[in-house]
């Protein structure tokens, strides 16, 4: 990421402001690289049928969060730490996703090392900024059906949310008239 931006002279790399050939200059690097992981949640919203979980945006980015990093805590073997992008979350919230993160670790998914959060602007960070180009071809697989650069990537766990109802047709009231 360091060498893309200094070969183009860009300060920070943001997905949605790059061409198709520069994605793909980047994907290239990325995919010839064996060095991380990539997994993802995905969120069907019209099928989330609590809808109190859209009032408040940081309850539902932690709940689902949590799914996330459950397979990572559960099979660590020494201290973990999660670097986050901090707009991703509001800035009162930060230290509620720390908690419960922690929570989970030590009481649902047998935890028995330390678990940190830390947060930084992505323009601070080439590893947030090398998520935020593998999240934008998640993104566009799910919400444009475009898979060029989503193909490329090998993922080690996607997971849909809700499983059960993910990707089928919403249910859409109709209101009947009688005659």
């Amino acid at each position: 990421m360091r060498k893309f931006c200094a070969k183009h002279n860009l300060p920070e790399i943001k997905a949605s402001n790059l061409s198709v050939p520069r994605k793909q200059e980047i994907f290239n690097k990325l995919c010839s690289a064996n060095d991380y992981v990539i997994s993802y949640i995905v969120l069907d919203k019209w099928h989330v049928e609590n809808r109190k979980l859209f009032e408040d945006k940081n309850l539902l980015y932690n709940y689902l969060f949590s799914f996330l990093v459950k397979k990572t805590i559960r099979s660590a073997q020494e201290d973990l730490s999660f670097l986050l992008d901090n707009h991703s979350t509001k800035v009162k919230s930060i230290n509620s996703l720390a908690d419960y993160i922690r929570l989970k670790a030590f009481t649902q998914f047998e935890c028995r090392y330390d678990v940190r959060l830390a947060y930084t602007d992505s323009k601070n960070s080439k590893v947030v900024q090398a998520a935020d180009i593998i999240a934008n071809a998640i993104w566009a697989h799910y919400n444009y059906n475009t898979s060029h650069f989503y193909n490329m990537l090998t993922i080690s766990e996607s997971i849909h949310f809700p499983q059960a109802k993910f990707g089928t047709d919403p249910v859409i009231p109709t209101t009947s008239t009688s005659s």
